[in-house]
């Protein structure tokens, strides 16, 4: 009695518990977060990650039916002589009653190796058709997240979720309607057919064959076409469906904005980015320059000036190592004066700036560079 009381006791203490899960299991079926922002490509760069992709299996299956079928109705002939060959093959064997093991054995071989090499380009334009299909839907993603272990696939509440939602009542109406259609197609074909189902059995058998051949010709690709356009819609609906469930909230927004933001690997992209595109901009200014002023080595600095226009030369480009031989490279390709200033060249790399005009500390020097290149040049 008092291990009873002691499991009453303990199931009076279990049930808030239960009581409040499935509560909660309610609350989540007619209820939720609003999403209605779209996804971000950081949650759609993670949803592909961990294999969350679109496709429409449906897609696969039509285009399977129909790759197969045409695979069957041009290599029929084939086959048909080759059964032909075999049939022949082992009639002989009848009347001289040679049934050794080892011609039995030979036989057996033959047929088995015939049926393979038959069955063979069937499985692979069927394997082709639905690997290409796959590729040409998602493309190539590798993810072992949906196949790995979770205990939450174990919860009887989200086994719940998952048979009612709006995915499986989806799922079982796409499936009965396309049984639906395709045995109307069927019937269709069946009946338009008709004349020659009575004609069948008063056929001979070339002729029997060729009119049975005509009616699963139509029947197949009436079926495969079928299929295919049932299969556009599902592929349209999963593509709907995808991106409804990457909808984000508000609150998700601001999360990500705040994770990616804060993130450093984000944030030195984000500067490496920048920095390579002013030096895109930069080095396409390097042919406006009048003279570019080098270590000769280390550093480089293009002036440019334009006594109408401005005040004093301004820094077009500037960099050091790598970056300065790039700008002589440019500066000689396109006739931009190189001089050499080793202090000069120091001097203004440190303190100019990209597009800022030189201080007025620097005036004399580089007027005298100016001046030297304009001589050289027969400008003055």
């Amino acid at each position: 009695m008092k291990g009873f009381f002691t499991c009453c006791r303990q199931d009076r203490r279990s049930w808030p518990y239960l009581q409040s899960r499935y509560i909660r299991f309610a609350l989540q079926l007619f209820a939720g977060e609003e999403k209605t922002e779209p996804a971000t490509p950081h949650r759609r760069q993670e949803a592909r990650r961990k294999g969350q992709v679109f496709h429409s299996q449906e897609l696969n299956a039509g285009l399977v039916l129909m790759v197969t079928g045409l695979t069957v109705f041009i290599l029929l002939p084939h086959w048909g002589r080759r059964l032909i060959a075999l049939t022949q093959k082992a009639l002989y064997l009848v009347p001289i009653g040679d049934w050794e093991i080892a011609t039995v054995s030979s036989l057996n071989l033959s047929l088995i190796s015939t049926f393979a090499l038959m069955m063979l380009p069937l499985f692979a334009a069927a394997f082709g058709t639905a690997l290409v299909s796959n590729i040409l839907q998602v493309g190539f993603v590798f993810s072992l997240d949906p196949i790995q272990f979770q205990l939450s696939r174990l919860d009887p509440v989200n086994g719940l979720q998952r048979i009612f939602s709006r995915r499986s009542v989806v799922t079982l109406l796409r499936s009965v309607l396309k049984l639906v259609v395709i045995t109307w197609v069927a019937v269709l074909t069946v009946r338009s057919e008709y004349e020659l189902f009575q004609r069948l059995p008063l056929m001979g058998l070339s002729e029997f064959l060729e009119g049975l051949k005509s009616i699963s010709f139509k029947l197949l690709w009436r079926s495969a076409l079928t299929v295919l356009g049932l299969a556009f819609l599902d592929y349209l609906y999963q593509r709907w469906e995808h991106e409804q469930g990457l909808k984000m909230s508000r609150q998700e927004l601001k999360e990500e904005f705040k994770q990616t933001e804060g993130s450093p690997e984000i944030k030195a992209r984000v500067r490496e980015r920048q920095r390579q595109l002013a030096r895109s901009r930069m080095m396409h200014r390097v042919p406006e320059a009048d003279v570019v002023i080098t270590n000769p080595t280390h550093y480089a600095v293009a002036l440019k000036y334009d006594a109408l226009s401005m005040d004093a030369p301004e820094v077009v480009a500037k960099g050091a190592g790598r970056i300065a031989e790039r700008i002589k490279e440019l500066a000689r390709f396109h006739g931009v004066s190189v001089v050499e200033d080793k202090p000069l060249a120091q001097a203004l790399y440190r303190a100019v700036d990209v597009g800022e005009s030189i201080p007025a500390a620097f005036y004399q020097a580089v007027a005298e560079v100016l001046a030297y290149v304009y001589q050289q040049k027969g400008l003055v």
